[in-house]
């Protein structure tokens, strides 16, 4: 009798084992639009699924503006100028894609990486308008210089200043521009070359 229990025992099938609860939660690291617009290391993880161009669009946006607001401070022409180029970075084609950039918890999936890129940009020119060129392009505009404010910003933003430019910062506003304007290089002075003492006079 103890046999045939033996036997039959080992005939059965081996009994399943207990499946280990799914850890769905987010890691401390998890990427959301805020953190990653503002430079924090962060872990595209969530899930990948179907979505929307517009949605996605929206969302970019969405965050983008708020991230303007941050970069432009008070001047209320440069987070025009931010709202702007971010519109256009949330309706480009690393933003409308048929697939969701964020799940419903707003955590970023990794084809979202290309947006977050798109849209930090936008707001990096900001950041370094409202940086370099606030004094700068006050005075600028104040001094009748004929290059206009918008323009004077976006230079300044794109670390070059055109020849328009350049020289009103040289002629009315040095002091005020001085951090924002490149230096610009002077010609070394032409050394003539020694008299040979041979030649005859």
């Amino acid at each position: 009798m103890l046999l045939l229990a033996l036997l039959l025992a080992q005939a059965l099938p081996a009994p399943m084992p207990v499946p280990m609860p799914v850890d769905d939660e987010p890691s401390a690291l998890a990427c959301t639009f805020e953190a990653a617009l503002g430079g924090a290391r962060c872990l595209y993880e969530a899930a990948s699924a179907p979505g929307t161009p517009r949605a996605n669009s929206q969302a970019a946006a969405d965050a983008g503006l708020l991230a303007c607001l941050a970069a432009a401070g008070r001047d209320a022409g440069l987070r025009q100028e931010c709202e702007t180029a971010v519109a256009e970075a949330s309706l480009g084609a690393r933003c409308a894609l048929p697939a969701r950039l964020a799940d419903d918890r707003g955590l970023l999936t990794v084809e979202a990486r290309g947006c977050v890129e798109a849209v930090r940009e936008a707001v990096a020119r900001t950041s370094r308008a409202a940086a370099l060129s606030g004094d700068c392009c006050k005075c600028l505009g104040e001094s009748r210089c004929t290059v206009s404010a918008s323009q004077c910003r976006r230079e300044l933003a794109d670390l070059s200043p055109g020849a328009a430019l350049r020289s009103c910062m040289a002629r009315s506003c040095a002091a005020a521009c001085a951090f924002s304007a490149p230096s610009v290089p002077t010609a070394a002075p032409v050394s003539k070359p020694a008299p040979d003492p041979t030649d005859k006079i």
